[in-house]
């Protein structure tokens, strides 16, 4: 478990992305939360299971606010790195628990993790062009913009010294 002593990222396992998938979340939530992309989420990364290049960590943690013990969101990497050291980060929230700055904690946890493991080197983020509050997330957590068409952007970060 990562944690800042605002928000903690705790990993999901096999029985709880099921659980997500099912639409379910198997720690106290606030009421609007698990949403539909998270649902989409689980699904992908309890079917990435049973992959033999599926790394611990590597996958997807719930949001819990520590002040209430509430799940608000969901947080993790698509996948492990990639032959080239390189990951994708994705982020959601349950919509009352937005505008609270835990994405952007929980993205910054993340990333200190990821770059603590000597495969990854480049961690990518992207987004819709029109979804403002992640393309600040990105941002605010040093994220560059590297590419964009008129409906996504994408977004790199590197380990310091490379």
């Amino acid at each position: 478990m990562l944690s800042d002593g605002v928000i903690a990222l705790v990993p999901v396992d096999p029985a709880q992305a099921q659980q997500l998938a099912e639409g379910n979340c198997p720690l106290p939530a606030v009421i609007d939360y698990p949403h539909a992309a998270t649902a989409t989420t689980a699904r992908i990364f309890r079917d990435s299971l049973g992959i033999d290049n599926w790394v611990p960590g590597f996958g997807v943690h719930l949001i819990v606010r520590l002040d209430d013990g509430l799940v608000v969101g969901d947080a993790g990497f698509h996948t492990p790195p990639d032959q080239r050291g390189s990951a994708e980060i994705g982020y959601g929230l349950a919509p009352s628990a937005r505008g609270f700055g835990f994405a952007s904690r929980a993205v910054r946890l993340l990333t200190e993790w990821g770059f603590a493991q000597p495969s990854l080197s480049t961690i990518i983020g992207e987004t819709t062009a029109d979804n403002l509050a992640s393309i600040r997330v990105l941002e605010r957590c040093g994220f560059t913009r590297v590419k964009g068409s008129t409906d996504r952007v994408r977004y790199r970060l590197q380990r310091a010294g490379r």
